[in-house]
């Protein structure tokens, strides 16, 4: 009966709010990530080094990493719909701005403003899913939002460079820094922060949401503890590799792209930077089912996903500018990396004690996030007077080093209960 009465439940909080943040998520990421594919272009039209075109591809990251833990707390203060609202506002007018913005030292600050606004929105996003989705519902709503990650490459990249082809890269940043300013309009006039508050949402739906959406509390363990901790510093250390070639491998692809051909257009160069992308996205999706179905620690798909990645950098390195081998090389990478987020998280709240589980996420996300400080910066400057797949090279071995300490926790410390998202998410 029970189970009847959840099927005729309705599914406004999907079909409204987390289409929303799917598409918010999806926007944002586009917009960081937009410049890659501009990189080309800039580069020839500032006259920037490899060593300067890294540092801007970094700044975005800058700003990112110090607005992670302080946007927790102004989404309690203000409401996660404020924060939002007020940070589409600031990715949305950065972006466009990117396209104005001539002065090195002026254009590496807008960068770092549009990180500042695109920090706080992941913390306002854990307070909607508290508040919008039933426990059993929380971890796919989450997985959603993950999903943009290499999705929102696969449609940006080839739209960006279809616009620097056919008007310009400053027309570009423009034309997709406006939909980020929309989806502020759209948020603030439809969303609510809590399903009490919606008075659209029919009476069953808000009665489900909130018997269902949990509020048990555990005690969460203070940073002196989890500072402590070896497994943390593991998960910490894993996590800072992982995501440095993430945001590397994101940042720097098109440009490797570019210089395997010169002759190339940069709407191909969108179309060809999209392949490694959609490939990851599949990858996701099947790596999360093997390893939900699995009795093996989610470590070892950490693991092996990260070893595929470091392996394929390291091959692509030595391809002598074959398109054909260095797309099949580029693509592995693309899977390794992004194909084992699905399992990562679950995999990292398993292993460490559940009163530690709230500040070592914290802790984790934060070191991880620093990652994409670094990727941008290492390639830039391994590419200084040279080819961008040089700095692929060095970030292949930051992956296999990954794959290495994911395998060492996964062998000393077997996996437990998972805490519930709620509990991450507070």
């Amino acid at each position: 009966m029970l189970e009847h009465s959840k099927l005729d439940v309705p599914r406004r909080r999907w079909y409204v709010v987390g289409t929303l943040l799917f598409l918010i998520y999806m926007i944002c990421f586009a917009d960081r990530s937009n410049i890659g594919v501009a990189a080309p272009e800039m580069v020839r039209d500032l006259h920037l080094s490899g060593a300067v075109t890294g540092t801007l591809l970094s700044a975005f990251f800058w700003g990112y990493v110090l607005t992670q833990l302080p946007g927790g707390w102004l989404a309690n203060t203000i409401g996660p719909k404020r924060v939002i609202v007020g940070a589409l506002c600031v990715v949305g007018v950065t972006g466009c701005m990117t396209g104005f913005v001539d002065h090195l030292p002026f254009l590496i600050g807008v960068r770092f403003v549009m990180g500042l606004g695109e920090g706080v929105i992941w913390p306002s996003f854990a307070i909607m899913f508290l508040n919008w989705f039933p426990q059993s519902e929380r971890g796919r709503a989450v997985s959603l939002s993950q999903y943009t990650l290499p999705l929102s490459s696969v449609i940006m990249a080839p739209l960006a460079g279809w616009m620097i082809r056919e008007f310009h890269w400053r027309i570009m940043f423009v034309m997709q820094g406006i939909p980020a300013l929309i989806l502020a309009v759209v948020v603030w006039a439809i969303v609510t922060e809590d399903p009490v508050e919606d008075k659209s949402l029919s009476p069953a739906e808000r009665d489900y949401i909130v018997a269902h959406r949990g509020g048990e509390d555990v005690e969460s363990r203070p940073f002196s503890e989890v500072f402590r901790s070896p497994i943390v510093w593991g998960l910490c250390l894993t996590y800072f590799l992982w995501v440095t070639g993430l945001y590397a491998f994101g940042m720097w692809v098109p440009t490797v792209v570019k210089q395997l051909s010169a002759d190339m257009g940069m709407d191909t160069v969108g179309w060809l930077t999209a392949i490694p992308y959609a490939f990851a996205t599949l990858g996701m999706y099947l790596v999360a089912r093997a390893a939900d179905r699995s009795n093996l620690s989610r470590g070892w798909y950490v693991a092996g996903a990260l070893g595929l990645a470091g392996f394929a950098l390291l091959a692509q390195h030595f391809m002598a500018g074959a398109l054909t081998t260095n797309m099949v090389m580029l693509t592995l990478a693309g899977v390794g990396i992004f194909s084992a987020l699905g399992a990562w998280w679950s995999w990292a709240l398993a292993i460490v004690p559940r009163n530690q589980a709230a500040p070592a996420v914290g802790l984790v996300n934060l070191c991880g996030n620093a990652g994409g400080i670094c990727g941008p910066l290492v390639v830039g400057f391994a590419a200084n007077g040279g080819k961008a797949s040089d700095g692929f090279f060095l970030i292949g071995f930051a992956l296999l080093l990954g794959s290495l300490f994911a395998v060492l926790l996964a062998v000393k410390n077997p996996e437990t209960l998972p805490v519930k998202v709620s509990h991450v998410l507070h």
